[in-house]
């Protein structure tokens, strides 16, 4: 993919987590959370393949394969959010905040290749990715993926922290 492309993960539903990777018009990608699952994805490309998009308090693992058995990526949590992700290659990239609110990038050394900024609208929510570097069709698509699941697992923890504050605000007041 080329280097300054801008890409959106969209939500499709207001009832379903359900998110298309689009670049332009092109459907590149989708991302989907099964109902009542906040730490597992479905996510699925031509340039990939389907994966699993697996988070827990531990490690993030993206499987892949047609039985699963190749671990595409693997992110190691750290501090404030940040990340190391591992590709099936052995090459490690870094994960860290970009800006204020929901704005992540991934970093190859010092420099970003994919920088995403992830937005809660009223009823949907959604991911503007935008890549610095030229990369690999399925290379740029996985991070794409992978970062997607991890910024909109982000977005929702901050949805959920403040929901939680509003009820005990509320609570108080009456």
């Amino acid at each position: 993919m080329d280097e300054a492309m801008v890409l959106e993960l969209t939500q499709l539903s207001v009832r379903h987590r359900d998110y298309e990777l689009r670049r332009g018009e092109q459907v590149t990608g989708s991302l989907r959370f099964p109902p009542g699952r906040r730490s597992v994805a479905l996510a699925e490309a031509e340039a990939t393949g389907a994966f699993t998009c697996v988070g827990s308090p531990g490690p993030v693992e993206a499987p892949g394969g047609s039985d699963g058995a190749v671990t595409l990526a693997t992110v190691e949590r750290g501090r404030g959010g940040a990340a190391v992700i591992h590709l099936a290659d052995g090459h490690a990239l870094r994960w860290r905040r970009a800006g204020r609110r929901n704005r992540w990038a991934i970093y190859d050394g010092g420099a970003s290749l994919l920088q995403f900024s992830a937005t809660h609208g009223l009823l949907r929510s959604s991911v503007r990715i935008t890549l610095h570097r030229e990369l690999p069709e399925p290379i740029a698509v996985l991070l794409c993926l992978v970062g997607g699941f991890l910024s909109l697992s982000s977005l929702q923890a901050d949805i959920d922290g403040g929901a939680a504050i509003g009820g005990i605000v509320a609570a108080g007041a009456g």
